[in-house]
């Protein structure tokens, strides 16, 4: 898909598929996934110049195997990405693999690229492999994953307030995702 000017979009991703994005100069793009697991989705962004894209993505699995990737080619300057993926396993695999490539003639370009994954018991499983090809000193790029499971301190204390325990974990899990949700929802309104 070619775009020349702002975009924003909700994708649910209901089967295996290949999303092209390809920003023209001056334009920008908010892009939210979301909604069904199962499926692998591979994601490739261009950049123009002083072009600018946001990748959002959350995933609540349960009995699945989920797989994205992203591939972000600055091909102009003054182009700008930030990508936040989260997944939430039960009983399932997730797997993330992010690319950010800034060749050797792109200068002064913003990437950031994130990666949380939140397992709720001790089958489930999340791959991830955050990339960076920066061919280029004059940019400012970053890439993070985290792995974890939810604190059952903080699920004691959320019971000590009267929920049960499985209210307690959903509480956890809606605060694992609700900055990307919210982002989601204003973009949708907006």
């Amino acid at each position: 898909m070619e775009i020349k000017n702002n975009y924003k979009k909700v994708i649910s991703l209901k089967e295996n598929s290949v999303l092209n994005y390809n920003l023209k100069a001056n334009s920008s793009a908010c892009l939210f996934f979301c909604d069904y697991a199962g499926v692998m989705t591979e994601i490739n962004i261009n950049l123009d110049t002083n072009s600018s894209c946001e990748l959002y993505g959350f995933f609540k699995n349960r009995n699945e195997k989920q797989e994205i990737i992203t591939k972000v080619i600055h091909k102009g300057n003054n182009s700008k990405c930030n990508q936040d993926f989260r997944f939430v396993n039960k009983n399932s695999i997730s797997s993330f693999k992010g690319l950010i490539s800034v060749p050797k003639h792109i200068n002064n370009c913003e990437s950031h690229m994130i990666n949380k994954n939140l397992l709720l018991d001790k089958t489930s499983q999340a791959f991830a492999k955050p990339e960076l090809d920066i061919k280029n000193s004059d940019v400012i790029c970053t890439h993070s994953s985290t792995t974890g499971t939810l604190d059952e301190e903080q699920i004691f204390y959320i019971q000590s307030r009267g929920l049960s325990y499985q209210e307690s974990v959903n509480m956890l899990v809606e605060a694992f995702y609700q900055d990307i949700k919210s982002k989601m929802i204003t973009a949708q309104i907006g």
